[in-house]
């Protein structure tokens, strides 16, 4: 049996996962194979938690999350195809969490290309992560 305080207690942590839950809800990432016509994308990506898997992208492929409430998600993917090795950091919180809870990304030969929602146009394009960091081996 509960007390009043105990029950006051829980009914506002159920109230504030609620809100934390509208607040900070889940995050999608769409991955577009942008790459010349009939080239398959090889996708690896994994957060520090999370081993997504090896896709391999015709067309597209999605993921979704549920954000850190410390502003510290992380996802990095290690992308392949044929004569070519890139990393990047496909979701950085504290680089998205502004712009995009549907982050949708256009992977070319140059780099990846994120959706503006302002321009309604793939225009914040990005440079490859270096794929030699110390310590660091590829994913894939």
């Amino acid at each position: 049996m509960m007390n009043s305080s105990a029950k006051l207690i829980f009914v506002c942590s159920l109230l504030l996962i609620s809100c934390v839950e509208d607040v900070w809800g889940r995050t999608h990432v769409i991955i577009n194979n942008n790459l010349p016509a009939g080239t398959t994308l090889t996708a690896h990506c994994k957060s520090k938690d999370d081993d997504l898997g090896i896709h391999y992208i015709m067309s597209s492929w999605e993921f979704q999350f549920r954000p850190s409430l410390f502003g510290n998600t992380l996802y990095f993917c290690s992308f392949a195809w044929p004569n070519n090795f890139h990393r990047f950091d496909i979701y950085v919180q504290s680089r998205d969490s502004d712009h995009c809870t549907t982050c949708s990304w256009k992977i070319f030969p140059t780099g990846p290309c994120r959706f503006n929602e302002k321009t309604t146009q793939y225009d914040v394009c990005l440079p490859w992560n270096p794929t030699t960091k110390l310590g660091r081996k590829p994913l894939m």
